[in-house]
Formats: C-alpha cells, sequence, structure tokens
C-alpha cells in the first residue's frame, strides 16, 4: 500500500471553515504557540511550510497546515486540544508520545491530517465527545514497547471516525477502550497491524459499517468483555492471520452484510459468554472454520459459506436458520436435493431450500440450508475394483479418476467390516496417468464382505468420503480348481 501525505488547498479550506463574526486569519511562520496565544477565538492560523515544536490548543481556533509539521521529539504530544470546537487540518505530527491528542473536549474536528513514528498513538481521543476524525493518515505508530494504536478512544462517546487509513501501527489501527458508546465508525481502512478494530470493555450502541480491516496479524475486528449492541455493518473483513472477527464475552451485537473471506483460522470465533448475538446476511468464505461458536442463543441465518475447510463448529445451543419461508444458511457443500417444499418439506414442489437438514453440530442443524451456489469440492468420476471377488492372500487392484478444484495432497483406501468397524486393510493411492491407484493386500483379512471407503483430502484442506463399493473374500480353498485355471486364461 502507497500512503501519501494529503496536500491540502489552503483557499478550500478557508471557504469550508465558516469563521466567526469579525474573525480574523492570521499567517503564521515561526512560533506556532506564541501565534495560538496571540489569536482571538474564531481565528483562523494558517500555517506555512517548515517543521514548528509541540503546541496546545486552548482556545476555539481553525488551524490550517501547508506543508506543516509539527516534532514532538519523543516528548509529549505534538498537537494536544484541550478546548470546544477546534478544528485542525493539514498537518503532519510526528516523534510524538502522542500525534494529536483531544482531552475532554467536544466538537472539535480533526482532518486530513498525518500522523506517524509516534511512541503510542497517532490520534488519541479521550473523554471527547461528538467530534468529527476524518481522512487523516496513523502509520508506523506506537512500535516500541507494548505496541499502541493507531487511533485510539477512551470514555468517548457519539464521535465519528471517517475515512481514515490506520495502518501498520504496533498492535490496533483504531482501539475502543474501555466504555466508549455510540460512536459511528464508517469507511475506515485498518490494515497491517497486529489487530484492525479492537473494542474492550463496555463498548456499545457503536455503529462499525463499510471498513476495510485486512491483512491484519491477528484479527480484522476483536470485541472483548461486554462490548454489547453493536452493529457491524458491511464491512470487508479479509485475510487476517488469526480470524476475520472475534467476539469474546460479548452479547447481543448485530453481524449483518460483512464479506469476510481468506481469514487464515476462523472467519467468525464467538466464545466465552457473547450469547444472543445475531449474524445474517453475511459471506463468510475460504477459512479454515468458517464459524466457531461456543457460546449460547445466537441466531444465524441468510449467510454464505463458501468453500471453508470446515464450514462451522457449534459447541453450543444455537439456531441456524429463521422460521420457514425465509430458511437458513447457504451451504456451499451441502449435497442434499430441493424436490420438496413446506416448514416439513415433506410438500411436493420445490422451495430453493434443501429438503433435509445440513448438520451443523452435534446437536444442531440448519433446518432450512437454501440451495444455489453448491459446489462439489471433490468428485469421483470413475472407480474400478478388480476383482470384486477374491480370495484371502490376493492382491486386489483399486482404481479410480478424481476431479478435485484446488489438487489432491492425499487418496488412501480403507477397508471396514459389516459393522463398520475398520478391518485393518489399508491402500495409500499414488497418482498415475490421470487415475489413482493401488493394490490391496487381502492376506491378513479373514473371509467375509468388506466395503472400500477412499478419503481425499485436497490441498486446502477439504476431504471427502465415498463408498467405492463391496469387496467379497473367500476362503482360500473356497474355488473350484478347473474353475480358477480357466479363468486365469
Amino acid at each position: 500500500m502507497r500512503i501519501s501525505i494529503p496536500l491540502v488547498c489552503t483557499a478550500l479550506i478557508l471557504v469550508a471553515l465558516a469563521s466567526w463574526a469579525g474573525a480574523s486569519t492570521i499567517k503564521v511562520s515561526s512560533d506556532l504557540q506564541v501565534a495560538i496565544s496571540s489569536a482571538s477565538p474564531g481565528d483562523t492560523l494558517l500555517v506555512g511550510p517548515g517543521s514548528y515544536d509541540p503546541v496546545v490548543v486552548d482556545k476555539c481556533l481553525n488551524l490550517v497546515g501547508d506543508g506543516a509539521t509539527v516534532n514532538a521529539n519523543d516528548s509529549g504530544a505534538c498537537i494536544s486540544i484541550t478546548a470546544d470546537d477546534v478544528n485542525i487540518t493539514g498537518f503532519t505530527v510526528k516523534y510524538g508520545l502522542y500525534g494529536i491528542h483531544l482531552d475532554h473536549v467536544k466538537n472539535c474536528t480533526i482532518t486530513k491530517n498525518y500522523a506517524t513514528r509516534c511512541n503510542q498513538d497517532g490520534f488519541a481521543v479521550l473523554f471527547s465527545d461528538g467530534n468529527l476524525i476524518e481522512d487523516n493518515i496513523a502509520t508506523y505508530n506506537g512500535l516500541g514497547g507494548e505496541g499502541w494504536y493507531g487511533i485510539y478512544l477512551s470514555n468517548s462517546n457519539d464521535n465519528a471516525i471517517r475515512n481514515n487509513v490506520a495502518c501498520y501501527n504496533g498492535a490496533y489501527g483504531l482501539n475502543m477502550f474501555p466504555s466508549c458508546n455510540n460512536n459511528t465508525v464508517s469507511g475506515n481502512t485498518l490494515e497491517g497491524n497486529m489487530y484492525g478494530l479492537y473494542m474492550f470493555t463496555g463498548c456499545s450502541g457503536n455503529v462499525i459499517k463499510l471498513n476495510k480491516m485486512a491483512n491484519n496479524t491477528n484479527s480484522g475486528v476483536d470485541m472483548r468483555f461486554n462490548c454489547h449492541g453493536n452493529f457491524l455493518l458491511n464491512n470487508t473483513v479479509a485475510n487476517n492471520t488469526v480470524a476475520g472477527i472475534t467476539l469474546m464475552d460479548s452479547p447481543k451485537n448485530t453481524l449483518r452484510g460483512n464479506k469476510v473471506s481468506g481469514n487464515n483460522r476462523y472467519g467468525l470465533q464467538i466464545q466465552g459468554s457473547s450469547d444472543s448475538n445475531l449474524v445474517a446476511g453475511n459471506s463468510i468464505s475460504d477459512s479454515q472454520t468458517g464459524i466457531f461458536v461456543e457460546s449460547g442463543k445466537n441466531r444465524f441465518y441468510g449467510n454464505r459459506l463458501i468453500e471453508n475447510v470446515v464450514q462451522a463448529d457449534d459447541r453450543g445451543k444455537n439456531t441456524w436458520n429463521a422460521t420457514y419461508p425465509a430458511g437458513g444458511n447457504l451451504w456451499s457443500d451441502y449435497q442434499g436435493q430441493d424436490s420438496l417444499s413446506g416448514p416439513g418439506q415433506d410438500e411436493p414442489g420445490s422451495d430453493c431450500i434443501g429438503d433435509i437438514p445440513y448438520k451443523v453440530g452435534d446437536a444442531s442443524s440448519d433446518k432450512y440450508p437454501l440451495m444455489g451456489g453448491q459446489v462439489k469440492l471433490i468428485s469421483i468420476l470413475d472407480k474400478r475394483i478388480s476383482p470384486s471377488k477374491a480370495r484371502v492372500g490376493d492382491n486386489v487392484a483399486i482404481k479410480v479418476k478424481v476431479e478435485s478444484k484446488y489438487g489432491l495432497s492425499q487418496v488412501s483406501v480403507k477397508v471396514v467390516g459389516s459393522k463398520g468397524t475398520e478391518a485393518g486393510g489399508y491402500v495409500r493411492m499414488v497418482s498415475s496417468g490421470g487415475y489413482y491407484s493401488g493394490s490391496l493386500v487381502t492376506a491378513l483379512l479373514d473371509p467375509g464382505t468388506y466395503d472400500l471407503i477412499i478419503t481425499l483430502v485436497d490441498a486446502r484442506g477439504h476431504e471427502g468420503k465415498e463408498d467405492l463399493g463391496q469387496l467379497d473374500l473367500m476362503p482360500r480353498g473356497s474355488y473350484d480348481f478347473d474353475a480358477s485355471k480357466s479363468n486365469l486364461g
């Protein structure tokens, strides 16, 4: 990702910033703190190119940077705001403990600034309500020590965090901790951090929408410890190392319309006392486990689960469908048919709902799996057992032709007895000439009828099993000698 420092058009900024009656516009080229101290509330300071010392803005002012850099030399905040109704735009802030720091203020607007190489936070909003943080860039902040934040909110409510880029920071792109309520976080790019968005301890009523949270080394979104009543809507959460979205001890949240793809271990994991969440209309694909849930009373419907190695692992008591005819979820590996309809799926005619439930866990299922987009990742096109009737001690040739979307890493055949127990026979199949072939040695098997079960594992870990057919084994002396001789030609 290429990150450029935003350039501010001074004329447009002046039009955008409505000045108070009688307010002045002042050009600044040397000591910025002196200019702030001398200005009157409502004034606009046009700060020209150059490097400036850290400043405290303690009155209602508009600061417009045009090539201006504030360097705190690893001490304190570059720009500290302690007054309401302050507007800051167009500055580069670096090498501070914080970049731009809001403390117990409201109605401030922070736009088009660039914060980098600060020890803790690029942008910090502490005990501050009703502010706008928009179109800023925060990169490479908090790289030392414990790892800190691109953007940090603490005990702050009703703020709008819009269209910012927070990438490659020490731990968090955006952190909300604790008690941050009713904030709107929209259109941000939170990428290349440890966590994209991390919400921790008693945060509620926040709307997290239309953000991109990708390529973080832990999770795209992580909500922990009584973060409740939040809304995650239409976000893109992709290619994070551990999980796309994690809920830990966080109940009654709504996750709707999110695209969650390519996350390494989990698309969505719901852990601890994360009960009564609504997960609807999301697309979750290409993870080792699409949805892992150990909590209870969660509702899942209208989701698309596409080509996850394990589509869902339900270790709680959860509901996987809405009432008929709204239906359940689309599962790409569902292989049932749709020839029936009705609440009991026992009436003639299709209804775009599978006729048999989709098994999710030992005690749960999707009663109304949605049809459309199903993919059979591994298919057996041809299978041969020769001979299918043999004597104990004979070798039996097994040959299969397989089609696999992602290629195969393992193909093997097991011998299963009449009661479903493994009989001890095992064949590792080898690819040759478009087929997988192997030879079953029957010397250690008892006479009887066996099923030959093939297991196929593709390069992404998807596993398929299929019954190749039966093998009848007779005692070695049971063939008629003349008949055997004639069969051998």
